[in-house]
């Protein structure tokens, strides 16, 4: 593997990596026209990615670039390789130079500025204007963009294989009951459904306040308010609070992950457990839980008690209990469905 520690480095003003820099514009939710273009705002989760939208007239479209967000999840950085728009929160960064190697590399390298920035202290032009970055450098002291685009195929190629015999080994792990040859949509379409309480259904409890200044370094997942990373917001040292085999629900938009292992979750964070929970239909309850979440937010939080009454419709059997069995398939088919498309992408980026 290339190290970074084998090469020199110089800091540069983000002008002079980036020729074009501009930010996006104002456009609010209410002129929002539903489309297929990805609306990139400042969020921190899925490459940015708030919406999907038309580009009307008066957007400002950019691709091939950086967006980096300039307030809410102040500092977010993500390689948009697509066409998008942008809001007036993000900021694109354009680069000549670059490749979409070389921006996942600078990428890197913009995000490490974020702890210089707060929701006090937002990312403006005239900070964008000022803000230097860490570049390993030719002989010359120029930008070493060809070790910067090495490097990165390197990572790419050694994670890729990584991720392809982890989900090779996950296939053959995964086996599904072929006795019913109706395709589970269809299943889902056919069979019965009955709304449910969560408290009905589960033991409802929530995690505890750990003060920052008591977290320990360590290798238990830390399960905080937050959409994405499955809640993981860190690993720490302070002792496991839940035992695996949970499904965890942040506040603010009712995101939903089933836990595997033992973890600690702060105070702002419900779990939710019963017997017949497993990885597969915790799964597929997971996803039905986060279809309510667009009624919470900031302002309408859904702490423990308004989780406690939060009501899921779940399939059910003859006698109207949950079918935790159909669920454990569907939920076993819907896995092995994302497997394969990640395996096709693999496939796809081989040779690119």
């Amino acid at each position: 593997m290339m190290r970074l520690n084998d090469r020199e480095w110089k800091d540069f003003a983000v002008p002079e990596i980036f020729q074009n820099i501009k930010r996006g514009k104002r456009l609010k939710n209410a002129d929002h026209i539903s489309g297929k273009v990805p609306y990139i705002s400042s969020t921190a989760n899925n490459n940015g990615v708030d919406d999907y939208i038309e580009a009307s007239e008066g957007t400002r479209v950019f691709k091939n670039c950086i967006s980096l967000a300039n307030s809410g999840s102040v500092g977010a950085a993500f390689y948009e390789p697509f066409a998008f728009v942008a809001s007036d929160h993000v900021t694109s960064l354009g680069c000549k130079e670059a490749n979409k190697y070389i921006y996942l590399f600078l990428t890197a390298v913009l995000k490490q500025q974020a702890s210089n920035f707060n929701f006090n202290r937002e990312i403006n032009d005239i900070r964008i204007k000022k803000m230097r970055i860490m570049l390993p450098v030719t002989e010359t002291e120029e930008p070493d963009y060809q070790f910067m685009e090495d490097y990165v195929r390197e990572l790419m190629a050694v994670k890729m294989k990584q991720y392809r015999v982890y989900i090779e080994a996950r296939l053959k792990f995964i086996r599904l009951d072929n006795t019913n040859q109706m395709g589970y949509r269809d299943r889902l379409k056919s069979c019965e459904w009955k709304a449910f309480r969560l408290e009905d259904l589960f033991e409802c409890t929530k995690g505890v306040y750990l003060p920052t200044d008591t977290v320990q370094d360590g290798d238990i997942p830390f399960i905080t308010a937050k959409a994405g990373n499955n809640g993981v917001n860190g690993f720490i040292g302070n002792g496991i609070l839940f035992s695996g085999g949970r499904i965890t629900i942040e506040k603010i938009r009712l995101s939903a992950y089933y836990q595997p292992r033992g973890f600690y979750c702060s105070h702002d964070v419900s779990v939710i457990y019963n017997e017949h929970l497993n990885e597969y239909n915790a799964q597929f309850i997971a996803n039905i839980i986060m279809r309510n979440g667009s009624k919470y937010s900031y302002g309408r939080q859904a702490q423990l008690n308004v989780v406690k009454r939060e009501v899921i419709m779940l399939p059910v059997t003859d006698d109207g209990q949950p079918d935790y069995d159909f669920m454990e398939e569907a939920g076993k088919k819907m896995m092995l469905n994302k497997y394969d498309q990640y395996l096709r992408f693999l496939s796809s980026q081989e040779n690119v």
